[in-house]
């Protein structure tokens, strides 16, 4: 398994990238001074507390707490920064460059995930240029340039190269112009862009960036299986929660009742949720995305003979068929399912002999692991219909493909 080193300037830093290795199953310290490290192993998180010096302070800092840690070997280093450019950060990377002297240095601050993004070469949250929010009245650092190119420019004398969002997405990242580079990104898709752009040129690389970065490195470099879930509750937090899902990127696969009570038909649809399956993509499997398409399935339901409950029972059977078909030609890291009915709709099609409740996730959202049969082993997270907060799906979802 590849070892990291990860350099942060504060605590929270530390742990809120070292948890991206762990989620991982890398197992992974932080540690506050350098010594020796007596599981090889092992991954180090270095914490140098140095954020509050100044430049000169924290380059010193950084060096005596790094200046033997270089002995072990490391496939990847990594200095996190903070996603608003608080703190010494040209300084330290110095610093760090000092003793492992890399071939390229790529800076590439963004985190998508908290709206902090690098659009035309400027740090934005919310897309607003960090220099006009509250960051740059912050009373220990405030942040005086939002420029993530001039920062490095003034404290390296060599050549800082910017890469504009348009190269990075037409595919054309040109790294023959020095060593030292800087990043747009406005979404994760461009930081996995970068990501793989760079370790395509089997270089020794400083990876400058905070937790999306290094992230987007692990989603490389051990990708995860993707979820599944599967949505048959017609509440109105159900909905809101696949909104939600929805908003973040997950891909929703609509089944239409009122469709397939007329034709018995689903294979488009499990041709469309295998497709961006095999592509690694998370979907969610839903049958009531908004509460007129329920109301239409009533409705067309009446009209072939069936009622309210057997539309309900219909509904449990299609969604369970097409779980089967799905989980049968593909590796997944888990099943999420809402709604009672829906729930033991799968179980029962899986032909799942009994569950051990491993954790509680979310409240009264329990983690459980399926026993007996062909699916013996796998992840199944279940949630009331009508419960949770707005983004349970989201963040289950995401729990499925950790390793806990």
């Amino acid at each position: 398994m590849d070892k990291f080193l990860i350099i942060a300037d504060d605590f929270t830093g530390a742990c809120d990238t070292g948890v991206q290795l762990r989620k991982r199953g890398i197992k992974t310290d932080v540690i506050f001074e350098f010594t020796d490290i007596e599981d090889k192993e092992k991954s180090i998180v270095i914490d140098t507390e140095s954020r509050g010096l100044s430049p000169e302070e924290a380059y010193r800092n950084v060096e005596l707490k790094i200046k033997y840690v270089f002995k072990n070997d490391f496939n990847y280093v990594f200095k996190k920064v903070d996603s608003t450019l608080r703190g010494n950060i040209a300084s330290e990377i110095r610093a760090v460059d000092k003793y492992y002297n890399a071939d390229l240095i790529i800076f590439a601050p963004a985190y998508p995930d908290s709206k902090r993004t690098t659009i035309g070469g400027i740090q934005r949250i919310n897309g607003i240029p960090i220099t006009e929010t509250e960051i740059a009245k912050d009373p220990m650092k405030p942040v005086e340039i939002d420029n993530i190119n001039q920062i490095l420019k003034e404290k390296f004398n060599e050549q800082v190269t910017h890469v504009y969002l348009k190269e990075i997405r037409e595919n054309k990242i040109d790294l023959s112009k020095g060593r030292i580079f800087t990043f747009d990104s406005g979404t994760n898709e461009d930081l996995i862009s970068i990501v793989r752009k760079i370790i395509s040129y089997s270089k020794k690389v400083l990876w400058v960036g905070s937790a999306g970065l290094a992230d987007s490195i692990l989603k490389v470099k051990m990708p995860t299986k993707p979820s599944i879930a599967v949505i048959g509750s017609v509440s109105e937090v159900s909905r809101k929660q696949l909104h939600y899902a929805k908003s973040k990127g997950i891909n929703i696969i609509n089944v239409d009742i009122e469709s397939i009570l007329k034709s018995k038909d689903t294979v488009k649809i499990v041709e469309d949720a295998l497709e961006k399956i095999d592509k690694g993509l998370d979907v969610i499997i839903a049958s009531a995305y908004d509460r007129k398409a329920y109301e239409r399935a009533i409705k067309t339901g009446e009209v072939l003979g069936y009622s309210g409950e057997d539309v309900s029972i219909f509904t449990r059977n299609v969604l369970a068929e097409i779980t089967e078909k799905l989980i049968k030609q593909n590796e997944i890291s888990g099943l999420f399912l809402t709604g009672g009915d829906t729930a033991i709709g799968v179980i029962k099609k899986l032909g799942i002999s009994s569950a051990s409740i491993k954790q509680e996730l979310m409240t009264g959202i329990p983690l459980m692991t399926l026993y007996g049969g062909r699916y013996h082993g796998l992840n199944v997270i279940t949630k009331a219909g009508a419960f949770g907060e707005e983004n349970a799906i989201e963040y289950c979802m995401k729990k499925l493909k950790e390793d806990i």
